[in-house]
């Protein structure tokens, strides 16, 4: 039999190269390779993060005795390769079409890495707990789907300083909302085409409940339901991605923002200047100052609906709820005592972080469910609505001035996460290289 022809398993080549052989054949390389990839595109297509999508691969092919490795992940397509043992390249490339936000996906790729690395199984034995992964990966009906959506709207209808009225006409318009995007969806539509076609739905839903008098404001109703299409995630990783270091994956996502938000002003723009036309809608009274502790529950409430539509799964999720009020609190406390709006944004977001990486110590889970959770209410929906609405109305400076406002905010989020995160991995690298040197 030759060489080229020759089956062994990881193992086998894992003793073989432990006892001084150097030799390997491509097809192990190739099937290692692959193995690493589809499962870190598996992450990628639950909306993991670039740098968890980059360290699967790596940690899967290291852990396999390969040091020499490359890779690199931009948000739709991953390129990886490795250096054999003879100098040869061996390059994978897989790129993702569609992907779904899928927190109970992320949890379980990530726990079955961890358990590749410490198990290293053969490649084929790894692809059978790929499969039986996916096939754990829990996902939602379409009753809670929507039960989600309508709590999006709901919470932050009140978060944003409306009544019980514009609770649950948000909560409606949220929901109506979510029936557009799975449809969408299903017919495959891009992000520009969904954003506007979903905003233009929601903005003229709302005027139209306003003029039957479901609502006194319908700057809050839309502002509230708005929160399931503002892309505050989209935005707040674009900018961790690149302090980072991710420049590409960055630039990359705040392409993707960019072009969401032009929809989304086109969108309202033009359900609010027809609903003009049919119904006659007043704008109402300012937004109400509700108590924080009422706050911190609107949030909580706003947070399930976002857990519940993106699948998150678990006893974690009362743990994750915690986080969402523990943040806001912390926001609003840092203000009341004097703080600027982004040095407050930042204190919650750093606390955020901190929560949500010991969650994911105790619970051995990764931090991006319980981090997302926390930082709910602190998506600037508010300031991306109001910077839309001044740009449909030609204010330009105040236009500016609020885009600024909510661009620091972003940019105030993604630097208090990063502060705290990039502090624990530098001393999870620190206490690894510790544990080698005492070994």
């Amino acid at each position: 039999m030759s060489p080229s022809n020759e089956k062994i398993t990881v193992e086998a080549a894992i003793k073989r190269a432990e006892s001084g052989e150097k030799k390997r054949t491509g097809s192990e390389y190739e099937e290692l390779l692959e193995f690493a990839v589809a499962l870190a595109n598996r992450l990628q297509s639950c909306g993991a993060e670039t740098y968890r999508v980059e360290e699967t691969i790596t940690r899967i092919i290291e852990a396999y005795g390969q040091k020499k490795v490359d890779v690199f992940v931009i948000p739709n397509c991953i390129i990886a390769g490795l250096e054999t043992n003879d100098g040869e390249i061996i390059t994978k490339m897989r790129r993702l079409r569609s992907g779904d936000m899928m927190i109970d996906g992320i949890e379980k790729y990530s726990a079955l890495c961890r358990r590749i690395c410490a198990e290293r199984p053969s490649v084929a034995e790894a692809r059978k707990m790929l499969d039986e992964a996916e096939k754990s990966v829990c996902r939602y009906g379409s009753l809670i789907y929507y039960l989600g959506a309508f709590l999006i709207g709901a919470g932050f209808g009140v978060f944003f300083g409306g009544k019980w009225l514009e609770a649950l006409t948000a909560g409606l318009c949220c929901a109506l909302t979510g029936a557009t995007l799975r449809f969408s969806e299903r017919l495959h539509a891009n992000a520009f085409f969904k954003s506007f076609v979903c905003s233009f739905i929601l903005a003229f839903a709302a005027n139209a409940l306003g003029a039957i008098g479901l609502s006194g404001n319908t700057d809050i109703t839309v502002i509230g339901a708005l929160m399931i299409l503002v892309p505050g995630f989209l935005f707040t990783n674009s900018l961790r991605d690149t302090i980072y270091g991710d420049t590409m994956s960055g630039v990359n996502r705040l392409v993707q923002v960019l072009i969401i938000a032009v929809a989304l002003v086109v969108g309202t723009s033009a359900a609010v200047s027809l609903s003009r036309h049919f119904f006659n809608v007043a704008r109402g009274f300012d937004p109400v100052v509700h108590p924080i502790w009422l706050q911190c529950v609107a949030g909580v409430i706003g947070t399930l609906g976002f857990g519940l539509f993106f699948n998150m799964h678990g006893r974690g999720i009362p743990l994750a709820l915690l986080g969402s009020a523990i943040s806001w609190f912390v926001c609003s406390m840092s203000m009341r005592l004097g703080l600027s709006e982004p040095v407050a944004y930042l204190i919650a977001a750093a606390c955020s972080s901190f929560y949500a990486e010991i969650m994911a110590r105790v619970r051995k889970f990764p931090a991006t469910g319980y981090l997302l959770a926390a930082l709910v209410p602190l998506i600037p929906g508010a300031g991306i609505y109001y910077t839309m609405d001044f740009i449909r109305r030609g204010m330009g400076a105040e236009a500016w001035q609020k885009g600024m406002a909510t661009a620091a905010i972003a940019g105030a989020v993604a630097a208090g996460v990063l502060i705290v995160s990039t502090g624990f991995r530098m001393w999870g690298v620190y206490k690894k290289g510790l544990m080698k040197r005492y070994k």
